[in-house]
């Protein structure tokens, strides 16, 4: 091609945008929010106390001016500890300056650090959903989901090799069923149940497709645009937050729960300042600070999907 540029010459200056985009990689919202009960804690931790118990039942009178039988009301209580979080970056105070055409990313690191805060705020509810509560009066008696006994045997966990001939599997039909199952079974409300999970079991559904009946196939577009959106009266959440196994890097414990069974303790909301420090050399400091805790209110309403991502 006549005239054409073969190369730059040394005297062409590179070009910048002039703004500054978020990693597309990384995820930027609170997926969790509006999923859960809030408790406002006002010191370094609260107690949530519940009423009530599917076996406090009204006994039948049988007999005119019968004698009364009172008794207790069933309470128990439950404990969030909040604990603190935070965020810091400096920015050299030449830095509005040596970026050239680039603006000083004060601004773009305070956006980072409400991402960061927002998905630990994920992080804390998972794992009050999956990990160690504390009940009692003095919040001394830990507690964790009960991996035996119920009308199934196996508590409120789903094993790994459940409904597949003892061989670990990924997240499948039976486990879904048997999830809502143990939900139904423990008289559960039916509205505002959610299911977080992460890609590798959305894979899973999708390729196993051939599990479910045509005519279910067509009711459930989660299936037909590859996102999952409710099933099995779950509303699922897929995030990749959602934590594996002590000591495994393969198998994911995907939850189920419903909204009133686990509270998010807050001690303060997500804050950040920008401000200088005289001391380091007038650099600009952004600081951003959450103080949180999470708990169950009962094992009943929550249950631990295990599932083998390496399958």
């Amino acid at each position: 091609m006549a005239g054409a540029i073969i190369s730059v010459p040394a005297f062409y200056q590179t070009a910048f945008e002039g703004i500054w985009r978020d990693n597309p990689a990384q995820q930027t919202e609170h997926r969790l929010a509006g999923k859960y009960e809030i408790t406002m804690v006002s010191g370094n931790q609260q107690r949530i106390d519940f009423i009530g118990s599917a076996n406090y039942a009204m006994r039948q009178v049988t007999g005119r001016s019968q004698k009364s039988e009172p008794s207790d009301v069933p309470l128990y209580s439950r404990w969030v500890r909040v604990r603190p979080y935070d965020k810091t970056t400096w920015i050299d105070q030449f830095d509005a300056t040596l970026l050239g055409s680039l603006p000083k990313p004060d601004g773009a690191v305070a956006k980072c650090h409400a991402i960061a805060a927002a998905r630990q705020k994920d992080i804390v509810i998972l794992n009050g959903l999956l990990g160690t509560n504390y009940s009692g009066a003095q919040g001394s008696v830990a507690t964790t989901l009960p991996t035996t006994g119920g009308v199934l045997n196996i508590g409120q966990v789903v094993p790994v090799t459940y409904g597949s001939g003892g061989a670990n599997s990924g997240l499948t039909l039976v486990k879904l069923t048997t999830a809502s199952f143990l939900l139904d079974k423990n008289s559960i409300q039916f509205g505002g149940r959610h299911l977080a999970y992460s890609a590798k079991e959305l894979n899973n559904l999708i390729t196993n497709v051939d599990q479910v009946s045509n005519q279910l196939y067509n009711d459930v577009r989660a299936l037909r645009d590859g996102r999952i959106r409710d099933f099995m009266g779950f509303e699922f959440t897929m995030t990749e937050l959602v934590p594996f196994t002590s000591g495994s890097t393969t198998i994911r414990s995907c939850v189920a729960w419903q909204k009133e069974c686990v509270h998010l303790g807050i001690g303060e909301d997500i804050a950040s300042t920008i401000d200088r420090l005289p001391t380091q050399s007038n650099a600009t400091q952004v600081y951003t600070c959450v103080l949180i805790d999470s708990s169950r209110t009962t094992e009943s309403g929550v249950v631990e999907i295990d599932c083998d991502e390496s399958v």
